[in-house]
């Protein structure tokens, strides 16, 4: 009989705390394959350890990866008790049903990008929620998390309760691809076809906790002049919402269509395709600046958004470009982008310096002179 999660769980909580460690030995997860941790786990060799990439996620397991394997599998559970390193993006809770009890093990938080948003501690609604101990538990774990500048690191210092020393300037291994060729198109996944285009905006908004977003939230919006103006622009309009938003676009038009992750899994691989975004809060803003193209933002619930879950900086401070009101300022704000990009540069540049020490393809080889280093006594 195939053994319930409640066993995988039980059996990784025991051999966790008995079987010795294995300081090379680095095991990997997020709840995609992707993010900050995939180029670490590509090329920690480079650091002189092995990696295992652990997860439950059918599509990651037939993708034939080496070195990828099964939660629910006896190799998992082994490479799961011996590991001397975890390296994840979210929390723990991203290997289920096995669990990484020992102390032994080192954890390193690469998260999964610098937030606009206030997130966890800082949230105002963190210590009413029922996971609230069980992430101070896990957060008095992390060894090392690693951020993009020193006000990033600050904010992830005082919201994950650590020492400053603990959070690292290495910059996001996920953005390490804007400065490489661009990955391959993904025009071949739409059916029908897209029409032809020479320019591409990408409509990325955050996720709301319990309220779906509002795509285009005017009043006046009109979809087939929305149209007519991509076709006038040579344009289409690629919506990506969070995969646990309600609000996703609800009908495929001619040139406004979805992106969601049966085309495109990773997004931050494919913004080099990208003229120009659309976003309020998302923390791909902050991706977005380091290709130093427009952004228009749709901030329309500013003022709820301000008292939770709030911002770590003030959103006044952090906007780089056009906050239209109505439909007709949006049209206008879009059309600005496409043809006169080089607007908003010098905000875009001070944004850019508040965010980010490195604007480079190195921050995989930084994290991994940091997780390389042996544990300190």
């Amino acid at each position: 009989m195939p053994w319930t999660d409640a066993l995988w769980t039980a059996a990784s909580f025991l051999l966790g705390h008995l079987v010795p460690k294995d300081p090379d030995l680095f095991v990997f997860g997020g709840r995609q394959y992707g993010g900050n941790t995939a180029p670490v786990f590509e090329r920690v060799a480079e650091a002189g350890r092995r990696g295992v990439w652990l997860t439950a996620r059918a599509e990651i397991l037939a993708s034939g990866r080496p070195g990828v394997l099964s939660t629910r599998s006896w190799a998992g559970l082994w490479a799961a008790a011996r590991a001397g390193a975890v390296v994840l993006t979210h929390s723990l809770g991203d290997f289920g049903p096995l669990v990484l009890p020992s102390r032994r093990t080192r954890v390193f938080n690469l998260w999964h990008g610098m937030p606009i948003k206030r997130i966890s501690t800082a949230d105002p609604r963190f210590h009413s929620r029922s996971y609230a101990k069980g992430n101070l538990r896990e957060m008095a774990r992390f060894e090392a998390m690693f951020a993009t500048s020193p006000a990033m690191a600050d904010l992830f210092a005082r919201t994950f309760r650590l020492r400053p020393e603990q959070v690292h300037l290495t910059g996001q291994p996920r953005t390490d691809v804007l400065f490489h060729p661009p990955a391959p198109d993904f025009l071949d996944r739409y059916d029908p076809p897209l029409p032809p285009h020479s320019r591409r905006v990408l409509h990325c908004p955050t996720w709301r906790e319990g309220t779906p977003v509002r795509l285009f939230p005017f009043a006046d919006h009109d979809l087939a002049a929305l149209e007519t103006l991509l076709e006038e622009l040579d344009a289409v309009l690629m919506v990506r919402t969070h995969p646990n938003d309600p609000g996703r676009l609800a009908q495929r038009g001619t040139r406004v269509v979805p992106m969601q992750g049966d085309v495109a899994p990773e997004v931050t691989d494919v913004l080099p395709h990208f003229d120009a975004l659309i976003t309020d809060y998302s923390s791909v803003y902050y991706d977005f600046l380091m290709l130093d193209r427009p952004t228009v933002f749709l901030p329309y619930d500013l003022a709820e958004y301000r008292e939770a879950p709030g911002f770590y900086l003030p959103f006044e401070d952090i906007v780089s470009g056009p906050c239209p009101g109505d439909f007709a300022a949006f049209c206008a704000a879009l059309r600005e982008a496409l043809t006169t990009p080089e607007h908003h540069a010098e905000a875009r540049a001070r944004i850019r310096a508040l965010v980010y020490d490195h604007v480079d393809d190195q921050a995989t080889t930084r994290v991994l002179q940091v997780v390389a280093r042996p544990r300190r006594r």
